[in-house]
């Protein structure tokens, strides 16, 4: 039976629409090539999720693979939260999941200057039970460790669990803890996600 739901925030509660925001500052092709690189298609990303350095320690590594446009990327960087907005549906859903009886946890990838700007924002957390955030942590999904901190901390039972995140390795990694899971696409895959383990919610966001 089913008594815990997991969800991810990105690309499932919120939507992380890091490529709008880029084309919003309407760059040179060149430019935008060079910020996309430096910043959300580099390693270096994860490494601000986990929270291990501080910004300017992390944007000072990030910079040495955009020379001559250090100061570019870190206007970017700087209001790169704005690439965040809550779904519309993520406040009812979990409201009527909680209704339902349901303990309801987050788990997160997640820089601390960014979280920290858009939590106040995040209406849904008023429906959780707790929450594990990677730069709290200093790991990140689909580090073991992660699943091991949620899955302790809360006395979590991974057999009677479904995690919900929009990343196959984040899903398979949480498998290997027998929860069980589902990927996120839209709002209607979460709608059909539980409705396989007997859990009904409105069909509409």
């Amino acid at each position: 039976m089913i008594r815990t739901l997991i969800f991810d925030i990105g690309n499932v509660l919120a939507d992380f629409d890091w490529r709008g925001y880029l084309d919003g500052w309407k760059l040179s092709e060149e430019e935008d090539g060079i910020v996309e690189r430096a910043l959300f298609l580099s390693p270096m990303w994860k490494e601000v999720d986990r929270g291990s350095l501080p910004d300017e320690e992390l944007l000072e590594i990030i910079c040495r693979e955009a020379a001559g446009h250090e100061d570019l990327v870190r206007r970017v960087y700087a209001g790169a939260g704005m690439s965040v907005r809550e779904n519309s549906y993520a406040a009812g859903l979990l409201k009527q999941l909680k209704e339902k009886g349901y303990r309801i946890y987050i788990l997160s990838n997640y820089g601390k200057t960014f979280y920290e700007q858009l939590r106040p924002s995040f209406r849904f957390l008023e429906y959780t039970d707790g929450q594990v955030v990677s730069y709290q942590e200093k790991y990140v999904k689909p580090e073991p460790e992660i699943y091991e901190t949620l899955l302790s901390r809360y006395g979590i039972c991974p057999e009677e669990t479904v995690f919900f995140d929009d990343l196959p390795a984040n899903l398979e990694a949480a498998k290997e803890f027998g929860i069980h899971t589902v990927q996120v696409t839209g709002y209607g895959s979460i709608v059909e996600g539980l409705s396989r383990f007997g859990i009904r919610i409105d069909p509409q966001p």
